[in-house]
């Protein structure tokens, strides 16, 4: 089945840069800042959806969402040494599948920053190429990494 995803205008900008460099540079141990804008969620299970009557789908914020960063964070091979998050607008399309009805979209989105060591080269570097989380389709889990400053 084939979708068109239709975005609000002026929703964003593209711009691209080759990553060889950076990808080349990381390695085990180095401190780097991070930012992501994700959409973090969690899946209910079915018996857990019935009983408290949920959709199969729950945006998390707060704690929550910053809990579901750091498992993400261990997950892209890096441990955060310092982090903050702020929720972000929340990203609303459609997706209108080829012959059926246009479906709604909604991501709510946090941003992640701070600062981590790389434990996993391998990790980071499949988090940087593919993403982390739900809706990356729509701009979410974009990984950003650069080197941290030093500081004498």
């Amino acid at each position: 089945m084939k979708s068109v995803i239709v975005v609000p205008d002026g929703y964003g900008t593209t711009l691209t840069r080759p990553l060889d460099a950076l990808l080349e540079a990381i390695r085990p141990g180095l401190t780097i800042r991070y930012r992501c804008a994700a959409s973090p969620v969690r899946k209910p299970g079915a018996t857990t959806r019935a009983l408290y009557n949920l959709p199969p789908v729950v945006a998390l914020t707060g704690t929550a969402a910053d809990e579901w960063w750091l498992r993400q964070a261990d997950n892209s091979g890096i441990k955060p040494l310092t982090h903050h998050s702020h929720p972000l607008d929340t990203f609303r399309g459609q997706r209108r599948p080829t012959g059926t009805p246009p479906q709604r979209i909604r991501h709510s989105r946090t941003q992640f920053d701070g600062t981590a060591a790389i434990i996993d080269t391998d990790l980071l570097r499949t988090a940087v190429l593919n993403g982390v989380g739900r809706g990356k389709a729509y701009g979410c889990g974009l990984l950003s990494i650069a080197p941290a400053r030093q500081t004498s």
